[in-house]
């Protein structure tokens, strides 16, 4: 398990959800990830025009116009011409070898188009959602719950990361997100996997921390099976589970069965509770 940037273990970690994804996690034992290109977020895995330049050669050929190209205000030495033909001689060499460093390995920018290398990881990077908070979120609850009979998962960084039992053909990691203006930010992290660790500041609400699994063996240029949605994690839920808060306009009823199905069908030792939202209204 990859800790991508340092991340407080104990903060809270919120996944909301409606019942069916709920029972699913609970009956199943397995967490599912979702291909980042089923999200609506249309620059999911998006690039910045510096992350481009200084990865898909642009920058070398730049400093090879520069130092080699651009005529000299002096007269060159015989010496001076030696070292300039070197230079560009040493350039032809680093562009035909030029590759994009990738999770997936390397590929040469001579056989493929770096901005669709990045696309295809949206296909290939799976991701489950966590919203970091100490407190609820009316707005998860509305984006994410969908529904009045829905729920809260509660854990921390440190209890997921110690829930996932890693599949033998699969990397994973937890990263914070990093919200930005694409057109005129910078990534803030140095990572491979940068595209992905940040998303559009207009999301700035949902706080993410990120659980991202990926195969480092796929062969990212083909298609995935059209039924592949996303790949499911085996996890211990015992482990997993913090706490369990049921929605703020959910009937009595619901309440209960959610108690009932967790503690008695199945039987885990954790505080099933109304939303605090829900506490809130009543005393006021």
């Amino acid at each position: 398990m990859e800790i991508i940037e340092p991340l407080d273990l104990d903060i809270e970690l919120q996944k909301y959800m409606d019942f069916s994804k709920f029972v699913h996690l609970l009956d199943s034992n397995k967490l599912f990830l979702s291909k980042t290109s089923n999200f609506e977020d249309k620059l999911e895995g998006g690039l910045t025009p510096t992350f481009s330049f200084f990865n898909n050669g642009a920058a070398l050929a730049l400093n090879h116009l520069v130092n080699n190209i651009f005529p000299s205000a002096l007269p060159l030495t015989t010496e001076q011409k030696l070292e300039k033909k070197e230079r560009s001689e040493q350039y032809e060499h680093q562009r035909k070898n030029h590759a994009f460093k990738t999770v997936f390995g390397d590929f040469k920018s001579k056989d493929h188009d770096f901005n669709h290398i990045y696309q295809r990881h949206s296909e290939w990077v799976d991701v489950s959602c966590w919203h970091a908070n100490n407190s609820e979120s009316m707005a998860m609850w509305k984006i994410y719950g969908g529904h009045i009979n829905s729920v809260c998962i509660v854990s921390s960084v440190e209890k997921l990361s110690s829930a996932i039992i890693k599949p033998s053909n699969k990397r994973i990691a937890i990263s914070k997100i990093h919200y930005i203006d694409h057109e005129s930010e910078h990534f803030k992290s140095e990572h491979p996997l940068a595209p992905l660790l940040h998303k559009s500041k207009f999301y700035t609400f949902e706080n993410e921390v990120r659980l991202i699994a990926y195969n480092p063996n796929a062969k990212i240029l083909e298609n995935r099976e059209k039924d592949d949605a996303g790949t499911l994690i085996k996890v211990d839920i015992d482990t997993l589970i913090k706490e369990i808060r049921v929605a703020p306009d959910a009937p009595e009823w619901f309440f209960k069965l959610v108690r009932s199905l967790t503690k008695e069908k199945y039987g885990l030792k954790v505080e099933v509770v109304k939303s605090k939202i829900q506490q809130y209204r009543v005393a006021f």
